[in-house]
């Protein structure tokens, strides 16, 4: 099921059909164990070779292995979060799970002292831990380095985006080759649709380029009034996280059983058809699998 000597296109999630809602697979990143979800339910497997094989790299972190009753209020309550940024958060970790769609960039922008880092951080921890966060790389080979290792990257303290970064960042969520600046090289490394990023920082969406505001879902957080240490913030998280992790993944059951009625809606033209249109009909179902 691993292999840290060969290349492979999966890391952390690989699908199990050809479409998103024919399910997925979760390597946990220790053993041969994984989580298999499909639209009957998820569960906690010993892979054998009809299972994909992964890739684990240096960056590939353990993820506990997630246990059934959970809520996801349990992070919530860890997130300075409203409403309708709390249902952008919930969407954007349940896409980052989904394997070979297209999937926005999520910024988390807001004033200093609104806990951005932190709530990056623990969305990280949820889905693929271990790549550290850094500053946005200063040249395309450290972009290729930092964006190779892991199925989150995530960078913080972003206050501007370059044009070229802007260029790699779009060329990642749609899957387009980039080229270097000036000799016209192809880069050696083809992003694939199968990195979810994180950016945070100051940067207003407004300041954006077009072409990633069209692929960026922007929460902004609000300043704190109350701060909690992040000792005691880290071992909540940390308490709760299998549980967190199995809610998640209850949800990601619910919307797979809603995506075949709602593909079938979109071929129909029931369903207007937006850029990222895999996306776009995962926002649908997910819609409809919300509990009331």
């Amino acid at each position: 099921m691993t292999n840290t000597d060969t290349p492979s296109r999966h890391l952390r999630v690989a699908p199990l059909g050809f479409l998103p809602e024919d399910g997925l697979v979760l390597d946990l990143g220790h053993g041969t164990t994984a989580v298999t979800v499909t639209r009957d339910g998820w569960k906690v497997v010993q892979a054998d070779a009809e299972l994909p094989e992964f890739r684990r790299t240096a960056a590939t972190k353990l993820l506990p292995v997630p246990v059934p009753g959970g809520s996801l209020t349990e992070l919530r309550e860890l997130l300075n979060v409203g409403d309708e940024e709390w249902a952008k958060v919930v969407a954007w970790l349940l896409a980052a799970l989904l394997p070979d769609i297209t999937r926005p960039v999520l910024l988390l922008t807001g004033v200093p002292g609104s806990g951005k880092s932190v709530a990056a951080l623990l969305l990280q921890h949820l889905v693929d831990p271990g790549s550290p966060f850094r500053r946005l790389p200063a040249d395309e080979d450290k972009w290729i380095a930092a964006t190779d290792a892991a199925r989150v990257v995530g960078f913080d303290d972003v206050a501007r985006i370059p044009d070229w970064q802007s260029d790699a960042l779009c060329g990642a969520v749609s899957g387009g080759a980039m080229t270097k600046r000036g000799l016209g090289e192809p880069f050696p490394f083809v992003p694939r649709p199968d990195r979810a990023f994180i950016l945070a920082g100051s940067l207003a969406p407004d300041e954006i380029r077009p072409e990633l505001a069209d692929r960026t879902v922007a929460v902004e957080l609000p300043r704190l009034t109350e701060r909690r240490p992040e000792s005691e913030l880290w071992k909540a998280y940390t308490e709760a996280r299998p549980r967190i992790l199995g809610a998640l993944l209850d949800l990601l059951v619910a919307v797979l059983d809603k995506l075949p009625v709602v593909r079938e809606n979109a071929d129909r033209g029931n369903i207007p058809k937006v850029r990222m249109v895999d996306h776009g009909l995962f926002l649908v179902a997910l819609e409809e699998a919300r509990p009331e």
